[in-house]
């Protein structure tokens, strides 16, 4: 399990990286990785230990974002590497490339569960967080109510 999580903290930070996280931010992208790969092995590793890990990963983010005063997605997308799905969209590609088309859609469902489970997770994460930071209701645009009042234009 150490070396897994060493595995997910080194890939959070080496993408943080590679995508020109500044320096100072490097390390709570990787530990939220880490930690969001430690909750997805203790839960069993399904799409819904992926659903919770993602929760987690964003509250992280949404704390390390008021703690260090950035956006959170600096601290919440390196957390998310871990989590992502590539070995199962590498089966579902290969599948098809064999001809294999019951184990591809088998393979591309759960693929695309596991991304869904990312990103509802997220959002259920850092959605309420914003909309409470913002003041709630009334930072909510509404749409304003357009009256009519004649059926006909007048012809001229």
């Amino acid at each position: 399990m150490f070396i897994e999580l060493t595995v997910a903290f080194i890939s959070s930070l080496a993408f943080a990286v590679v995508f020109n996280v500044p320096v100072r931010y490097l390390l709570p992208g990787a530990l939220a990785g880490a930690i969001g790969w430690l909750i997805f092995r203790s839960l069993g590793g399904t799409n819904t230990a992926i659903f919770f890990a993602s929760v987690a990963i964003g509250l992280i983010a949404e704390a390390g974002a008021r703690m260090f005063r950035v956006p959170v997605l600096i601290i919440a997308v390196p957390g998310m590497i871990p989590l992502v799905p590539g070995v199962q969209a590498y089966s579902t590609m290969l599948a098809l490339v064999k001809g294999d088309f019951i184990g591809a859609l088998t393979n591309g469902t759960e693929t695309l569960f596991a991304a869904g489970a990312i990103a509802v997770g997220i959002a259920l994460a850092t959605v309420p967080m914003r909309l409470v930071r913002k003041g709630g209701e009334r930072h909510i645009r509404k749409t304003p109510h357009i009256r009519i009042t004649s059926v006909d234009s007048p012809k001229r």
